[in-house]
Formats: C-alpha cells, sequence, structure tokens
C-alpha cells in the first residue's frame, strides 16, 4: 500500500471530523467546504492507508476498528498543526492580508458591510473572509481570526472583550400597520396580529408562552431559520417581528410596537485568540471593530 506519509493534511482533517461528527454532511459543514470534498478526502486516505475507514450506512459513518486505533494520533496531527498555524500567523509582520471574521447573521446582513467598507478606506491592502453564522466559530482551529460573538466564550487560549449591549424590541413595517392597525399588549388585539418568529429558538413562540400569552403561538404565521430572513418578511409586510434596536432605527419603514414588551439585552463580544494578539493587520481591525461596535451597541 503507498505509506501513510503520502497522506494530506487535508485527509486527515476530513477524517477526524467524519469520525466526530457522525457523517460526510456534517463534516463538511464543521469544515465550512461541501460534501464532496470530505468523501473525495476520506476515499483518498483509505486508497492511502489501503483500508477502509468507515462503515457507511443510512445511519451515518462509523469508524472501523482500524480506523478507532487511528483516531487518537491523527486528533494529535490535528491539534499540532494547528498550533503550527497558529504560531506562523501569530509572527506574520505584513499589513497586507487577508482577516478571516466569523459574525452572526444579523450583524454580518445590517451593520458589519458598512463597517468594513468605512476600514477598507483606510486600509486597502487588507481583504476580509466573512463567515456567516450564529453557531460559534472554533478560533483554535482557525475557523476565523476574529469572532463577534453575542455570548461570552468559555476558552481559556481566547481574548475576550465585551464591547457593550445589543438591544431587541418588537417590530412591524408601515404598510402591515396601515393594513392591520397597532397591536396592544393585551390578548383580545395580539389574536387579531400576525407574527413571525426565528428556529429553533423561537424567541417570540417562547416569549408569549412565559408571558402568559400561549394561545398567540397560533399566530405565528411564519418561522424562518435565521434572523436576516425574518427581518425582510418583517419589512415586506409579512407580520410582526422581533428585531435589533441598531438595525431597526436605520430604517424609515419600520415602527416599533408593544413597547410594553420586554426582550432581553444581548452582550456583543469581540474575540481572538491569545496566539495571534501580535499580529500587526489583526490588531489593526480588532481596534477599529472594538470602537465601531461600541459606538454603534451602547
Amino acid at each position: 500500500m503507498d505509506s501513510i506519509h503520502t497522506a494530506s493534511w487535508d485527509w486527515i482533517k476530513s477524517f477526524v471530523a467524519v469520525a466526530e461528527h457522525g457523517s460526510v454532511l456534517a463534516a463538511a459543514q464543521h469544515l465550512r467546504t461541501n460534501p464532496a470534498t470530505v468523501s473525495r478526502q476520506i476515499a483518498a486516505l483509505e486508497k492511502s492507508m489501503g483500508m477502509e475507514l468507515f462503515v457507511r450506512s443510512r445511519q451515518g459513518m462509523q469508524p472501523t476498528m482500524p480506523a478507532m486505533q487511528f483516531l487518537e494520533p491523527a486528533r494529535a496531527m490535528h491539534s499540532a498543526m494547528y498550533k503550527l498555524s497558529l504560531g506562523a500567523a501569530a509572527n506574520d509582520a505584513q499589513v497586507q492580508g487577508v482577516v478571516r471574521i466569523s459574525v452572526s447573521v444579523s450583524l454580518a446582513h445590517f451593520v458589519l458591510p458598512e463597517l468594513l467598507d468605512v476600514f477598507r478606506s483606510q486600509h486597502g491592502g487588507i481583504q476580509f473572509e466573512v463567515t456567516v453564522t450564529d453557531s460559534v466559530s472554533n478560533l483554535s482551529q482557525r475557523q476565523a481570526d476574529i469572532a463577534i460573538r453575542l455570548m461570552q466564550p468559555e476558552q481559556q487560549d481566547l481574548i475576550a472583550k465585551r464591547v457593550g449591549y445589543l438591544s431587541a424590541g418588537l417590530y412591524a413595517s408601515q404598510r402591515y400597520l396601515s393594513r392591520r392597525g397597532i397591536p396592544t399588549i393585551d390578548s383580545d388585539s395580539l389574536m387579531l396580529h400576525d407574527f413571525i418568529d426565528v428556529s429553533p429558538q423561537y424567541p417570540l413562540r417562547t416569549g408569549f408562552t412565559k408571558a402568559g400569552f400561549a394561545q398567540i403561538n397560533s399566530r405565528i404565521i411564519c418561522s424562518t431559520s435565521d434572523h436576516a430572513s425574518a427581518w425582510q418578511m418583517l419589512r415586506a409586510g409579512l407580520g410582526i417581528g422581533s428585531g435589533l434596536t441598531v438595525v431597526a432605527e436605520r430604517d424609515n419603514q419600520i415602527v416599533k410596537v408593544l413597547s410594553e414588551a420586554s426582550l432581553p439585552k444581548f452582550p456583543v463580544w469581540l474575540v481572538t485568540h491569545r496566539e495571534l494578539k501580535t499580529q500587526v493587520r489583526l490588531r489593526l481591525v480588532t481596534d477599529y471593530l472594538a470602537q465601531t461596535l461600541k459606538s454603534l451597541v451602547g
């Protein structure tokens, strides 16, 4: 058989991801690549090692016994490569280059583009790769250089700075309100209106239930998988929904409703890896984002 020394780092990375996540699709989502690439890399690794590494079934992919013996060394290789990558990145003194940012869906759609445009006018040599996700990107595995998160990170090797809080409210478009009228915070009024929620958290459904308005759940006429889509549906006049104040205040077609409703505030954290704190271009971007986000979120 071909020597394991010919194995690509990408093959090892895909092997570990499939073993840990149980399927090619889940591994591809974790690695932010496509399933065909992961399948091809697993097949190449199996050919290189001359053995089957996974049992394929409708339930997913289970590592074979030989694969289980190889998994811990592969994880060690996986970890060592990321540490090597972090070390090399930390010593990169170039101002020009790529900075990778992981950011939530709402901020990516409605806040970050304007901030990056202003930054690029001052530092044209820096390019950005933006990962839009409401999940937590793993900075230790170089999934991003900077993360803008709405939760405090728990990893010890990260530097996290809370830049402020995002407030939220309930909103509707002027078009919707002209047709349906302005709601009030009582069951009879709420039952005359339509609502838009976001899965899988379902903040409106949960909030109504906690507030004693569980019957209003039947008036949630549309659920969608991300906040940006829900906001566009709200703007189109489909119903009432929740949104960030910083977004609503910039939109003259949107009106705040049900001001009596209490919605939580979300802490905004700017997160980088401790190993990368000396990288020049990363520090430029981090300092800029910290200052501009603080002015926006309060």
